[in-house]
């Protein structure tokens, strides 16, 4: 069906195929600048891990992406605001995981265990990736922009998105009694961040747990499992 809007006039570009010199221009221009704000993000995490929070200065993330002090305040006012285009940027990439892993799931039950472990591995062979997310964020502070903007949103996709699988099981009597979605949204959740924050927390003071991660992971899946009702 034809679209009833008002149609605009093509601009002299795309009626010949072809983009304007200022348009070329243009998106050359925005190019590079995604490019090196990706290198000065790349470079502030190589800060992190190789000198800690208290090593993360605009001076640091300078020369290790080689460029002047100007040019970091250019993309960055201030670390925090570097530190969280960071961290909101490790969220996202672990949040797309995780809903794949949701929607890849027979029933919301199996979406639990899904996302378990889902963020479990998304992290265990890289858990500089977890403290940048995470932890060193608290350590850091980011702007409240981010939060409100970036990182409460992305967090709401994945529990509103479990929630919802959790809801059908409900209604079609394969959750076993006492067990609400939202709750055991919410619990899978912070099962997950604890396990992870638990081995990080041991690296960190050179310690080791009694059982790795992935024996962790498959005991708390096991446990998972429980919610649902068995015929």
């Amino acid at each position: 069906m034809p679209s009833r809007g008002p149609r605009r006039p093509a601009s002299r570009g795309a009626r010949s195929g072809t983009e304007s010199p200022e348009a070329k221009r243009e998106a050359r221009k925005a190019r590079r600048q995604e490019d090196r704000r990706a290198a000065l993000l790349e470079a502030a995490r190589e800060v992190l891990t190789e000198k800690g929070v208290g090593g993360l200065t605009m001076e640091a993330v300078a020369a290790a992406a080689d460029v002047s002090k100007p040019a970091v305040f250019y993309y960055f006012r201030t670390k925090e605001e570097l530190m969280g285009a960071l961290a909101a940027g490790q969220l996202e990439a672990e949040v797309e995981v995780l809903l794949r892993a949701i929607a890849a799931a027979p029933d919301g039950v199996e979406a639990l265990v899904a996302l378990l472990r889902a963020k479990v591995d998304f992290y265990a062979e890289d858990l500089d990736a977890f403290r940048v997310a995470y932890l060193w964020p608290q350590l850091i502070g980011i702007p409240p922009e981010v939060l409100r903007e970036r990182v409460y949103p992305a967090s709401q996709r994945v529990s509103e998105a479990l929630e919802a699988r959790l809801k059908v099981d409900a209604r079609e009597g394969r959750l076993a009694p006492g067990f609400e979605p939202r709750r055991l949204a919410n619990l899978v959740w912070v099962t997950a961040h604890g396990l992870l924050s638990l081995v990080v927390g041991m690296q960190q003071v050179g310690g080791a747990t009694r059982h790795t991660l992935t024996q962790l992971r498959d005991e708390a899946c096991l446990l998972l499992r429980r919610a649902r009702l068995e015929g």
